[in-house]
């Protein structure tokens, strides 16, 4: 009985290891992303704002790169949310894969405001984000559309589009 509870907790810490490792790698690629995408002058304001929906390791991750990196020359602000109606202004907006139920009342909220939406779960860049990550065997990969990043009135570079799987 021992023995089995044991093993029991040493594959909970590993899952859970592996589960926020996962978390670190999104989080460095959504970092990456914001140095491929242009957002309009006026939007450039004093703090690059990334909301986060549903994924407090997911906004813990990225508050640690908030703290020592920039986007551009703006100090990055991460904004932790439950829904999309509690956020306010954001440059990006991570949908966590427990609220993708919630996306299509994001992208009603976000239309028209130039914000960068990241889901992830298959797919979901055809239903309206602009990337989403996916798992393809053990590797993390994104799908991106393109043609959702210019509906926002973002610009992407072509290296994004490279690096990705193109939905469109």
């Amino acid at each position: 009985m021992k023995r089995l509870m044991m093993l029991v907790m040493v594959l909970v810490t590993i899952s859970v290891g592996a589960s926020a490792q996962k978390e670190k790698f999104k989080a460095l690629f959504i970092y990456n992303f914001t140095k491929n995408v242009d957002w309009p002058a006026q939007l450039k304001n004093n703090q690059f704002v990334i909301g986060v929906i549903g994924n407090s390791q997911m906004a813990a991750e990225l508050q640690t790169i908030a703290l020592t990196q920039k986007v551009g020359n703006l100090p990055i602000k991460v904004v932790n949310s439950a829904s999309p109606d509690e956020l306010e202004f954001c440059h990006l907006v991570f949908l966590s894969s427990s609220k993708t139920a919630q996306l299509p009342n994001l992208l009603g909220k976000l239309s028209g405001k130039q914000t960068l939406v990241i889901t992830d779960g298959k797919n979901l860049a055809t239903k309206g984000s602009a990337i989403s990550f996916i798992q393809d065997g053990d590797k993390l990969k994104f799908e991106i559309s393109r043609r959702n990043i210019e509906k926002q009135g973002l610009k992407s570079s072509s290296a994004l589009a490279n690096l990705g799987i193109l939905v469109d």
